[in-house]
């Protein structure tokens, strides 16, 4: 269904990207080498990088690196520069991906995979909370649009591992939010939906879990846990009501990875 590219496009990053703290400012665990680089996979439930059928399991690839704390990159946040890294603030430039999908409507069109220019600043405040966003631009002209993410998060050592806790919001421009969720009368004419073309304002608002075990020193399990509510007009997009469910999305996971440091 459309929604499973949506899914990813919108809320994916909330799950991943504060997980592996490159452009997060959370007080160090353990001494960052000069070059890290994690490599695994695992199973996910609730959204589909190919446009798959989000309500079943499906591996996930991973793979993400790390110089200095100051250049990194993996498939979520792309690849990303901190021109300010502090102690408790960073901020910096990334070029996203912009995922999408395979419509299994007929006669529904989802925008290829694009890439978005986004800038960011986060600061720490007591608690070891990192408070902050990001604003992306599209710059590959699949949406000629603009979105922003706001996110207040937490990192705590457990007895089991690194959690991280996030509680985020979504919003972009028209362009960003009717390239998506939209449906446009070829469109309408074609499924039977009602037209609907949402206008700017939030997108969805959500919270996340993850969790990082470390098995040895070289090995780890990531799991995590995202639910998700939709806002605004795109809770009333016929794409979402087609679902015959609340605006809620749920999503989780388990990934294995290996890390590989240079010093």
């Amino acid at each position: 269904m459309r929604v499973a590219a949506v899914a990813l496009a919108l809320g994916l990053g909330a799950v991943s990207g504060p997980a592996f703290a490159q452009s997060q400012p959370f007080k160090p665990v353990i001494d960052q080498p000069k070059l890290s680089i994690n490599i695994g996979g695992g199973v996910v439930y609730g959204f589909s990088p190919t446009g798959g059928d989000p309500e079943r399991l499906s591996f996930t690839p991973w793979g993400d690196f790390n110089w200095r704390d100051r250049i990194y990159g993996n498939p979520l946040d792309g690849l990303g520069y901190n021109v300010v890294k502090t102690d408790k603030v960073r901020a910096g430039v990334q070029l996203r991906p912009h995922y999408s999908g395979q419509s299994t409507i007929d006669g529904l069109e989802l925008p290829d995979l694009g890439a978005d220019l986004a800038v960011y600043g986060f600061v720490r405040v007591p608690g070891n909370i990192s408070i902050g966003g990001r604003v992306m631009r599209d710059v590959r002209g699949q949406t000629d649009g603009t979105d922003y993410y706001f996110s207040v998060a937490n990192q705590s050592v457990t007895p089991v591992g690194l959690l991280l806790s996030t509680l985020y919001l979504r919003g972009g421009d028209a362009k960003s939010n009717n390239a998506y969720l939209g449906v446009d009368t070829a469109e309408a004419e074609a499924t039977g939906l009602q037209p609907y073309a949402p206008g700017a304002g939030l997108q969805n608002v959500g919270v996340a879990f993850l969790m990082m075990t470390p098995i040895g020193d070289k090995w780890a399990i990531g799991s995590f846990l995202n639910a998700e509510r939709a806002l605004g007009d795109v809770a009333d997009s016929p794409l979402i009501q087609a679902r015959k469910r609340e605006e809620m999305a749920y999503r989780g996971g388990l990934l294995v990875v290996r890390r590989f440091s240079f010093d």
